[in-house]
């Protein structure tokens, strides 16, 4: 999507180099670091025990726009880190090339524990335009940061996963399902994922967190968000239903704090200029209403597919099979 500045912006592209990452002090080989994606692949690691990633970045600029347009002062450029998962919000200010101009360099710290999930690195050129400071002029493509397999629900940062194999499930019921990949149980104190053990090459497509092959990871990322994007919709559906209305009329939220979380998460996505309060109300009577709730659905599934990054990893899983063609074609 092209963004559009209600003032001149650069016309040519900022671009966002990835130079090196360090995990805990020491080189992350550079097969983990795809700039073609792109997309640091820190899940692909063999460990999950380190601290702290450095990743050192080369922010540029069209040089010629930012020493001849006038119309900008003091041009800087900063990176920014969003992690929608986990709620982390980090900017770093890049130190200016003194040699180079619309050259700027930097390094990002980054805390394991601030993400999980997946997270975005983009970088942003702010200046003062027009006597307001501040003011984004461009930006740079997003760098995909990849932490772990399944995106995570939103009750206290995971939700409860199990693997059964269903054909052989005697207590919960699963039997019923064993022909099924997975099985999202929306219990009122708590929702659990079961993922069925006896589904062939569902568990090592899924728990096997070792390098793959770009068809097998792209089939790996497309079956992740869409388990992970239908509990978010089922979710979403079964906290709605759960809203009583007071004796004003009211909608109150529900009592079980996952349903709260839920509704709180997505509604930004689907109302994106409502405060919590009203998107309840908006929302509540939709569901209530024939012709709203057709509407209510419409915004629920584009929002749901955000929450777990459907677009980015379809755009990566593409990028991964045309690569891999390329690579076939060029070895024939």
């Amino acid at each position: 999507m092209i963004a559009i500045y209600p003032y001149d912006s650069l016309v040519g592209d900022v671009r966002l180099t990835v130079t090196k990452v360090a995990i805990d002090g020491k080189a992350l080989p550079t097969a983990y670091i795809n700039p073609d994606i792109p997309e640091i692949a820190f899940r692909d690691l063999d460990t999950d025990d380190w601290d702290e990633a450095a990743i050192d970045v080369v922010v540029t600029a069209p040089a010629g726009e930012i020493t001849t347009t006038t119309a900008w002062e003091d041009p800087q450029a900063l990176v920014q880190v969003l992690c929608h998962y986990s709620n982390t919000r980090l900017a770093v200010p890049l130190k200016a090339d003194p040699d180079t101009p619309a050259r700027w360099t930097g390094t990002v710290k980054l805390d394991r524990d601030a993400c999980y999930g997946r997270a975005t690195l983009r970088a942003v050129v702010p200046a003062t335009v027009d006597g307001v400071p501040h003011r984004v002029i461009g930006g740079s493509e997003a760098w995909a940061l990849s932490f772990d397999d399944l995106p995570p629900s939103p009750v206290h940062g995971s939700i409860a996963v199990q693997w059964i194999k269903f054909a052989d499930d005697k207590s919960l019921g699963l039997a019923d399902y064993k022909e099924d990949p997975h099985h999202l149980r929306l219990d009122p104190e708590a929702p659990a994922l079961y993922l069925n053990s006896g589904f062939e090459g569902l568990e090592p497509l899924l728990g096997d967190r070792r390098r793959r092959e770009p068809a097998e990871l792209a089939m790996h990322d497309s079956t992740r968000v869409n388990i992970a994007g239908d509990a978010w919709t089922a979710m979403f559906v079964t906290a709605l239903d759960a809203v009583e209305t007071n004796d004003d009329g009211m909608p109150e939220w529900p009592a079980e704090e996952w349903r709260i979380v839920v509704l709180k998460t997505l509604f930004p996505r689907i109302y994106p200029d409502l405060g919590p309060e009203d998107a309840l109300i908006e929302a509540t009577a939709a569901r209530r209403s024939g012709d709203g709730s057709g509407e209510l659905l419409e915004r629920l599934l584009p929002a749901a597919a955000r929450q777990v990054g459907t677009s980015t990893l379809l755009r990566r899983g593409i990028a991964l099979l045309e690569k891999n063609a390329e690579m076939k074609g060029a070895d024939q």
